[in-house]
């Protein structure tokens, strides 16, 4: 398995777990009312869309890369 394969693996489990936790800051009825759960989500969303931008720019930059 090669750096750039484990950087991938690392970075898409990133977003997935981003994605759960700004999920279940908004849907959790246990803190329905607590603002400080929704600006968690908000943040969360913020940072899904940085690691997106962010993983988006290292297949570009990686793409011209020889690996043997």
């Amino acid at each position: 398995m090669s750096l750039k394969l484990v950087h991938q693996v690392i970075i898409f489990a990133a977003i997935g777990i981003s994605l759960i936790f700004g999920f279940w800051c908004f849907t959790d009825p246990s803190v329905a009312n607590d603002w400080r759960y929704k600006v968690a989500g908000v943040l969360s969303g913020f940072a899904i869309v940085g690691l997106i931008a962010y993983e988006i720019h290292f297949l570009r930059k990686t793409r011209k890369l020889i690996l043997s």
